[in-house]
């Protein structure tokens, strides 16, 4: 059984991961929603006018009150910056399992930022929601997100041929990972214990 919270405060050493709020609109549209170049490899175009950002702040806003649901944004815990998203989806209760995803404005790249914001994520949907697994995709382009993936432990387990499609609209291939929980648990101790 999930013990579901929705989205929670989470912080690491330099993050605070908490709900997006309407004043987070014009950074993220700035920072990431706008750049045709983070959005390359995902399924949604670049926001060409900051109403689409507003609109999709809006939704989200309006779902933080379903305990199933989990969208944050990463801020700089020091300039208070936001700099991306991530979010867990397509939650299925009765196998315990997710899907996460993330986007990255391209002036926070390479900094280990992913890294930290999806460790800790990880981290609450295993010990503190209870799901069993978590998976992740990526357009075969996308490297940089299949290096933090495999940093983060998931393994990867094949390549799907036309299994969704681009921000275009063509169906694209992706390559699919996945991290257990009972293999998160047994890393964590074995940190734990040295």
């Amino acid at each position: 059984m999930l013990n579901h919270k929705g989205t929670c405060i989470l912080e690491t050493a330099r993050l605070i991961l908490r709900p997006f709020t309407v004043n987070d609109i014009e950074d993220m549209y700035y920072n990431w929603a706008c750049d045709e170049e983070v959005t390359r490899y995902l399924t949604w175009k670049e926001h060409k006018d900051i109403n689409r950002t507003s609109l999709a702040v809006a939704l989200w806003v309006k779902s933080y009150n379903e305990k199933e649901f989990y969208n944050w944004v990463i801020q700089d815990k020091k300039n208070k910056k936001i700099m991306g998203s991530i979010c867990l989806f397509s939650v299925d209760n009765y196998n315990g399992n997710c899907e996460v995803g993330y986007c990255l404005g391209k002036e926070f790249w390479n900094k280990g930022i992913m890294y930290e914001a999806l460790i800790r994520v990880i981290d609450f949907a295993f010990c503190e929601i209870g799901f069993e697994r978590i998976s992740a995709r990526r357009h075969l382009g996308n490297l940089a997100s299949g290096r933090v993936m495999k940093k983060c432990k998931f393994i990867y387990e094949g390549t799907l041929r036309n299994v969704i499609k681009d921000k275009e609209g063509n169906l694209v291939d992706c390559k699919y990972y996945s991290i257990l929980k009972s293999d998160y648990i047994k890393d964590k101790l074995l940190l734990h214990n040295k």
